[in-house]
């Protein structure tokens, strides 16, 4: 159920990122550092100082006064290790072979260092994380953004201590309703996105978008997309912005939060489910053993619902004979084998996950001789002037044969079972 939790004050973080020591210039001669006409990176400072480390410090308080992202100690030692070794010992005059209290030929003869100074330079270009991923996620093939809306008691009553206030929650927390999902349209930034979200799960700002390929019913969708809803969940449920999604006739869906992806800590995460949801494009299966392994549970359960009794219905009117079989894990394999010799397949019929098996064409295909191998026989023994005996197919056909020859004067008639002849071949 959705629950009114307080949520933090989201802001943006740092992302990909390019640090460069630009060396020592003097400010006239320095040629600036912007972004260019190019580059893959929307915000940058320099910062300058009399050593490589007081350079580096500057430019560290440019970058959080930009105040474009949420700059904190995590952030500053990111970049420094990026950045590797900083040296703070050697001065700009030291490294232009300089000494400070002497005359600067490029300022003019009666001009020094300490008047005319240069300095050390580092620059840095950044971009922020939610906008890098916003962009990421609006690309993603065959996904439409979502907002979600559920008529739900929202307070308890202070005099009764029940639910009392009713109203719409628009943020999911756990799973959800297919039918409190509408259409609605992107956002145009992170910033704007993240900017307008509010505490209060009443409020409208939250996004969703459902993971495709991955979405059915008892009447829609195949094994194919079952057993992607089915990996997502494995994969990625335990983040608490994947939502599994239910309705009428065993609909399910996974939907994604956009608030939850966008700040997702992990890198891989986000990564490992974009590229999920991309290759989905190309080939929508995103586990072939999952898949397989859901086929087999979904082929055993129509044998045991209807598949087996169909299967011996109709190898009874294809020989107009009725059989008895060995236990049923026995005769699911004599199916099977004779299933692939008729070069027969299980098959989803893609309304459902159910499977199907075509099992007229496998008892057209199936031989009187291939029913001998496995149906229980019955074997019936007299003497009549010599040794005398009958096979049937069925136990009370056998007792019906025994009591006759008995009431005609045959007392030692008797039967037994025979072993089936698949069991010989054992």
């Amino acid at each position: 159920m959705t629950t009114a939790t307080i949520r933090p004050t989201i802001r943006p973080t740092l992302g990909s990122f390019t640090i460069e020591l630009l060396g020592v210039e003097y400010p006239d001669y320095f040629q600036g550092y912007g972004l260019g006409p190019s580059t893959e990176y929307t915000h940058c400072v320099y910062g300058i100082g009399d050593t490589e480390g007081e350079a580096f410090d500057d430019c560290m308080e440019q970058m959080a006064q930009s105040d474009s992202f949420d700059f904190n100690d995590m952030t500053e030692s990111r970049i420094s290790l990026e950045y590797g070794h900083c040296d703070d010992n050697v001065t700009a005059a030291e490294e232009l072979g300089i000494d400070e209290d002497t005359d600067v030929p490029l300022c003019g003869p009666d001009s020094t260092f300490a008047e005319f100074p240069a300095y050390w330079h580092i620059g840095i270009k950044w971009n922020i994380r939610e906008e890098e991923r916003i962009e990421r996620i609006r690309n993603l093939p065959n996904i439409q953004p979502l907002r979600y809306e559920d008529y739900q008691p929202l307070n308890r009553s202070e005099r009764s201590g029940v639910f009392g206030t009713w109203g719409y929650a628009r943020r999911v927390d756990g799973s959800a309703s297919y039918g409190d999902f509408r259409d609605t349209d992107w956002p145009e930034s992170a910033e704007a996105y993240l900017g307008t979200l509010s505490d209060d799960i009443t409020e409208t700002g939250d996004l969703y978008f459902y993971v495709p390929y991955a979405t059915g019913s008892d009447y829609s969708g195949s094994t194919v997309e079952a057993s992607n809803a089915k990996c997502i969940k494995d994969e990625f449920g335990e983040n608490d912005w994947v939502h599994p999604v239910y309705g009428g006739y065993n609909t399910y869906a996974v939907a994604i939060g956009l608030t939850g992806l966008l700040t997702c800590d992990d890198d891989d995460t986000f990564n490992e489910l974009c590229e999920v949801i991309e290759g989905l494009e190309d080939y929508p299966v995103i586990n072939e053993e999952a898949l397989w392994e859901l086929e087999s549970e979904n082929s055993d359960e129509a044998w045991n619902t209807w598949c087996r009794d169909d299967f011996v219905r109709a190898l009874e009117s294809e020989f107009e004979v009725k059989f008895e079989w060995p236990d049923d894990s026995e005769f699911r394999v004599f199916f099977e084998d004779q299933r692939e010799k008729a070069d027969v397949y299980w098959y989803c019929e893609g309304s459902g996950s159910g499977m199907y098996v075509d099992l007229d064409a496998v008892a057209k295909e199936t031989s009187f001789d291939d029913i001998v191998k496995w149906a229980i026989r019955y074997e019936v023994s007299w003497c009549n002037g010599g040794e005398n005996s009958e096979v049937y197919y069925r136990e009370t056909d056998a007792i019906e044969k025994v009591d006759a020859l008995r009431r005609s004067g045959n007392s030692g008639a008797s039967y037994r079972i025979l072993e089936s002849e698949s069991t010989d071949a054992e």
